[in-house]
């Protein structure tokens, strides 16, 4: 109680709140420091110095953790496409928004590490395809389904096809490092995708 008898006022984050964070945080620190395989409910739970009781109460599995501690590696999510862009150049902002992802933080070895460790592990393929794969696919998914309705794209498109036509050459370059997560890369895939899709219907604004 206060001086003048009502309760006091809460001092910080709730403790729940603050336990929350220490264990995204130790997730963090323990996947850059020795990726995958250092990350344990056990490990978690010591370095964040709460129960593993704790840990499991937000998270199902340790890939849920992990993929919820890629955002302190990868920062705040990249702007949408804006207002009133083509769909070339929205679908090449969100893959784009990918590459850069990949390139320039320490987020893309560790999705490659993921990536790997999810063929064995099905809670980590889970939490990859629930947490990372699908948010992106899904809001592309929307530009395609919008453009087919506006008849920009032919009738019979496969939209989850285009997705993997969009997306795969990055998650490839990525994987086995065979050529550069070039800044360029999205405009290109776009473009071939569109062209295929489209045809002279598409254009991006630079085009116009």
């Amino acid at each position: 109680m206060g001086e003048t008898g009502g309760p006091r006022a809460p001092r910080g984050r709730p403790r729940s709140e603050r336990a929350r964070a220490a264990v995204l945080a130790a997730a963090t620190e323990l996947l850059v420091a020795g990726g995958v395989q250092a990350v344990t409910m056990e490990a978690i739970a010591a370095r964040a110095r709460v129960s593993k009781s704790t840990v499991y109460k937000w998270w199902p599995t340790r890939g849920h953790v992990m993929l919820d501690s890629l955002a302190h590696v990868t920062g705040d999510p990249p702007a949408g496409p804006a207002a009133g862009a083509s769909l070339a150049d929205a679908l090449a902002a969100e893959a784009g928004a990918l590459v850069r992802v990949f390139r320039d933080t320490a987020a893309g070895p560790l999705v490659a590490d993921l990536a790997a460790a999810a063929q064995a592990d099905p809670g980590i393929r889970s939490a990859l395809d629930e947490r990372w794969v699908r948010p992106r696919r899904a809001a592309c998914a929307r530009l395609l389904h919008d453009a087919v309705a506006r008849g920009e794209l032919r009738p019979d498109t496969d939209v989850a096809a285009a997705l993997d036509q969009l997306f795969a050459p990055v998650y490839h370059r990525l994987l086995f490092g065979h050529a550069p997560l070039a800044e360029d890369l999205a405009a290109t895939l776009v473009r071939q995708l569109l062209d295929g899709l489209g045809g002279d219907r598409v254009r991006s604004d630079e085009d116009r």
